[in-house]
């Protein structure tokens, strides 16, 4: 399999060596390059995440592989949207769930819940990563504080969870969790004009 990235060609056998050959060589480029990784596109399939699973699910098919790049100002404002689109999204269901809570949760509801502890997971890494950049955000120390408050939360959630207490559930997302998206979600509007 080939692979295309700053300019360059690579050559790798399309095998678990291979693969780990070329994941190697990823790493080295973005490691003394000034931009950062956005996806990879493996035969004209675009791949945003879990890159290794995928080549090693394809090896045996997979032609080319082209690295696609960013400057850091196109992998905040991406990172900003992403931000933006998983709060506004996560808002409504997250009320939904309360409410859930509050009544009668079902499996669905505690699922939700796992979801939405996975999202904030997600949101820390986002917000690590943009932290690690050399950045100018309106708003910034804001979703600062937010993660605060998730750190501060979190186990308190997690506790309830443990005791299986919905009510204590539903209050802790609703007064504690849900303000912090809202947040987020405002900060983050704030730095592009949502279309």
């Amino acid at each position: 399999m080939k692979l295309n990235a700053m300019g360059m060609e690579f050559t790798f056998e399309n095998s678990e060596k291979g693969t780990s050959e070329l994941i190697e060589k990823i790493n080295e480029l973005l490691a003394n390059g000034d931009q950062y990784f956005s996806h990879l596109n493996i035969d004209g399939i675009e791949i945003y995440s879990e890159h290794s699973d995928y080549i090693v699910g394809n090896i045996n098919d997979i032609k080319e592989i082209t690295l696609k790049l960013s400057t850091v100002e196109e992998f905040i404002s991406n990172l900003l949207v992403s931000l933006y689109d998983y709060t506004n999204g996560g808002i409504p269901e997250i009320k939904k769930m309360v409410d859930e809570f509050y009544q009668n949760p079902t499996d669905q509801t505690w699922e939700t819940l796992t979801l939405l502890l996975e999202g904030i997971a997600w949101i820390y890494q986002t917000v690590k990563s943009i932290d690690d950049t050399n950045h100018n955000i309106a708003g910034w120390e804001e979703i600062l504080k937010s993660i605060a408050t998730f750190d501060v939360e979190l186990p308190n959630l997690l506790e309830a969870l443990e005791n299986k207490d919905s009510t204590l559930i539903a209050d802790i997302i609703l007064y504690e969790i849900l303000p912090q998206f809202e947040i987020i979600n405002a900060e983050t509007e704030r730095n592009f004009e949502v279309k």
